[in-house]
């Protein structure tokens, strides 16, 4: 008989569709409690007996008393598994998963359904388990063992032909041969994204590596579409200069990069490697963009850097980087997006430090407008003596020395912006100056040179504390 793709490839599609973590769960015989060989007049005389009985309230559905399911089930999942048992092309992928019990009109040997029906226990139990890694092996053992008994698939042509279905035929059963290994393998990689152990025990499955790789990247998949995601966004942030956002959304990579190695160790999958060391590459450029505003924090990506790359080439420019770091007069290399390209080719070339800080135009106006504030509220609004406002201002320095060490304030204040506002801040306090009477600013002079003397230190404490933390 010709093969039909087009229904090899309908019973592939309801495999697929059904097998889930609740493979078993929902299953049709273990809900409603009928046997896979029951005949039609016993599902529809059960229907109405069951439905009947929870349209009047009278009771649960029992269910399957071999394994009763750990909850009882819902007026609709009855429902629908009777609607499953009423279509044949739908019944008999879930007879594959059901009890097979006695031989019968089948005429298998008894080991068949004997060794099918320990598969169908061991693996329902995993299930229903989650986390019990014996009970995932013991299902492994056991779906191989009943698999590899040559009258598996010839009970079910004797079902494809018992169910007299002009939409079945030999091109069905091919199709379920050819779904089922990934369809075993589905609830397990659906787990493995919360359950990273189950991902080892895929190999505990004796089938094809090409099965076995495939459903590593599928369980993988969610944690490097995550990666990619937070490269780009991070990628984005440091070209914008928002520095220590990208630094913030950067730690959430080595996490996911730990998660995918356990779904697809790098060791073993070149694609999982290419994803880890992207990770290394972000931590990298984040590194080096703080390594002037933070450098504990950068030698801390550095070093995080270091323990994921994998490309020998990036690894020796991050390793560099590192060793620049405690002296920031080199400057370091900036590794590209995609690994292995660098944006600053050539060798290092040694500049001097600068001597102020890359915001120091802004920082200027903050501390302007501080000890105007402060002068104006004790001197001005509370009448107090110009010694009452230099206590004042040097108790309180703390607080412009918050603003310019706040992450918000240096997102803010890009080279352009903080340009920007000190020029504006000059300009319009020369204004202020020109027009105002000496009398009255010599009450600033005093608040503004204690100011200039406590600084150094309130701001030597404020990134000391910054660099511990």
């Amino acid at each position: 008989m010709p093969i039909s793709q087009d229904r090899s490839r309908v019973a592939a599609n309801r495999l697929r569709e059904i097998a889930g973590p609740d493979l078993y769960r929902r299953n049709p015989f273990r809900v409603v409690g009928l046997a896979t060989n029951a005949k039609p007049a016993q599902v529809r005389a059960q229907r109405h007996l069951l439905l009947g009985a929870l349209d009047l309230g009278s009771g649960g559905v029992a269910g399957d008393r071999r394994l009763p399911l750990p909850r009882p089930p819902s007026a609709q999942e009855v429902r629908t598994a009777f609607d499953s048992l009423e279509r044949p092309d739908h019944r008999l992928v879930d007879e594959l998963f059901w009890w097979w019990g006695e031989p019968g009109a089948c005429g298998c040997p008894a080991e068949v359904h004997e060794e099918h029906d320990a598969a169908v226990e061991a693996h329902a139990k995993a299930l229903d388990a989650e986390t019990d890694e014996e009970l995932w092996v013991d299902a492994a053992d056991a779906w191989m063992d009943a698999l590899d008994h040559p009258g598996f698939w010839d009970h079910v042509r004797h079902r494809t032909a018992a169910l007299s279905d002009r939409r079945m035929d030999e091109s069905t059963v091919d199709g379920l041969r050819a779904a089922l290994p990934k369809a075993l393998l589905a609830p397990q990689v659906a787990l493995a994204g919360t359950e990273p152990a189950l991902a080892d025990l895929l190999d505990a499955w004796d089938l094809p590596a090409a099965v076995l790789d495939d459903a590593r990247r599928t369980a993988a998949e969610p944690a490097s579409r995550r990666i990619d995601e937070l490269v780009d966004e991070v990628h984005s942030l440091l070209r914008t200069e928002v520095v220590h956002v990208a630094a913030d959304r950067v730690d959430e990579l080595p996490a996911l990069a730990d998660l995918l190695d356990r779904l697809a160790p790098h060791e073993r999958y070149r694609w999982s490697a290419k994803q880890r060391n992207r990770v290394a590459v972000m931590l990298n450029n984040c590194g080096l963009a703080l390594k002037s505003a933070d450098r504990y924090r950068s030698a801390d990506l550095l070093e995080r850097a270091l323990s994921y790359v994998v490309e020998e080439s990036d690894r020796a420019t991050i390793a560099d980087n590192l060793a620049a770091a405690p002296a920031p007069s080199w400057p370091a290399v900036d590794l590209g997006r995609q690994g292995g390209t660098t944006r600053s080719p050539g060798y290092p070339v040694r500049t001097p430090d600068p001597l102020l800080p890359a915001r120091w135009p802004s920082n200027l106006a903050v501390f302007a407008l501080y000890v105007a504030a402060m002068t104006i509220c004790v001197t001005g609004l509370l009448g107090a003596p110009t010694w009452v406002s230099v206590i004042a201002t040097v108790l309180f320095s703390w607080a412009p020395m918050g603003v310019i060490t706040s992450d918000w304030y240096r997102s803010l204040m890009s080279d352009v912006a903080t340009f920007v506002v000190g020029g504006l801040a000059f300009v319009l306090g020369w204004s202020v100056v020109s027009s105002t009477p000496w009398d009255v600013l010599a009450r600033f002079l005093w608040p503004g040179v204690a100011f200039s003397l406590v600084s150094p230190f309130v701001y030597a404490l404020f990134a000391d504390r910054q660099d511990r933390g």
